[in-house]
């Protein structure tokens, strides 16, 4: 009975170790930075004196664009000058602008990501940005935070595309079962889980400490 016992335990040691999170990934917008999207573009309507509405039917055919996709940068202010007969560098400095005002660092996130990474788990950065998020965020110097950084605008894809979560765990070397994405969105969630990460919700600091600590990961 005792070694059917020890058996039973290094076995269940085995799996245990071969499932352990080696990665913790993280979103961007709404986690490692607060704030919604929403907020940029209530600013926006209001700088140009306009609706919410005609402001999303202005941008719509072009943002998804520009998300995927830097060099399309220039199309959408063209696009948008023309709708509103405002001058491209205003339309850009608004723009970057607003996400200066409207998102905030997360401090104590950025402090556990470095605790994490010192400690031996990769780190990674899998997020969604237009060139001009990218430039107001560079300023905080996230891919120093990590080990790898995953731009939508700089890939050519964005979430949520399972082809984006395949590049990101093909780039870490590491099987998907030992990897750990926070996001902000649950349809996010879904890609990754389908290919074998685990996730966690992103609501609060508190309960992401509190779901990270539930996962095993500890530092």
């Amino acid at each position: 009975m005792r070694k059917i016992n020890k058996t039973l335990k290094m076995k269940s040691s085995k799996i245990k170790k071969t499932n352990e999170i080696k990665a913790i990934i993280f979103d961007v917008n709404g986690v490692l930075m607060l704030g919604k999207g929403i907020d940029i573009h209530e600013y926006m309507a209001k700088k140009l004196e306009s609706t919410i509405e005609r402001w999303f039917d202005t941008i719509e055919p072009y943002w998804s664009d520009i998300v995927k996709d830097e060099s399309k940068t220039l199309n959408f202010l063209t696009n948008v000058t023309k709708e509103y007969q405002v001058p491209k560098s205003k339309i850009e400095k608004w723009l970057l602008k607003a996400f200066k005002k409207r998102f905030k660092k997360n401090r104590k996130l950025f402090r556990i990501g470095k605790k994490l990474r010192k400690i031996g788990y990769k780190t990674a950065i899998l997020s969604d940005q237009t060139s001009f998020s990218y430039e107001v965020f560079k300023r905080y110097k996230m891919e120093d935070l990590v080990d790898l950084a995953l731009w939508s605008q700089k890939e050519g894809m964005r979430k949520p595309d399972i082809k984006f979560y395949e590049l990101l765990i093909l780039r870490l070397k590491l099987p998907a079962k030992n990897c750990l994405f926070i996001d902000n969105h649950e349809w996010n969630l879904v890609p990754a889980r389908k290919i074998g990460m685990k996730t966690i919700l992103f609501e609060n600091n508190n309960q992401a400490i509190h779901d990270l600590n539930k996962a095993g990961v500890k530092w």
